[in-house]
């Protein structure tokens, strides 16, 4: 058997072809994860409040209304995800105590953690 540039060329055609197919199949499926808010926090304030007393607050407001967290230790604070991309980071750094809220999914039953900053970081 005799290997021939015309069969190399025909390989490197379907590969072409192949990739070229599923490329705009791997940018909607990125598109279809990409979250737009990630990065950018909705409410970003300083509190003179501690760390610790707008986690047990903003807690406090997740156990009335029966919404489940995880709490997560981050340098300096702690971040808290309530699902579907909800997170609320506190930090204490360069003197001041930061809250910041980055916004997933909204639900009818989720929207206090929006309010939960004007309450628990003043």
């Amino acid at each position: 058997m005799s290997y021939s540039g015309r069969d190399h060329h025909k390989g490197t055609m379907k590969k072409l072809v192949a990739a070229t197919l599923a490329l705009p199949l791997l940018l909607s499926a990125c598109a279809y994860f990409h979250n737009e808010d990630a990065g950018q926090p909705e409410v970003e304030k300083a509190s003179q409040n501690s760390v610790d007393s707008i986690v047990k607050c903003v807690t406090d407001e997740a156990d009335k209304h029966n919404a489940p967290y995880k709490k997560t230790p981050i340098p300096q604070g702690v971040m808290l995800e309530f699902g579907e991309s909800n997170v609320v980071k506190v930090r204490f750094d360069n003197g001041e105590t930061s809250y910041r809220f980055y916004p997933g999914q909204r639900h009818a039953s989720n929207l206090w953690i929006e309010g939960a900053s004007k309450k628990c970081a003043p």
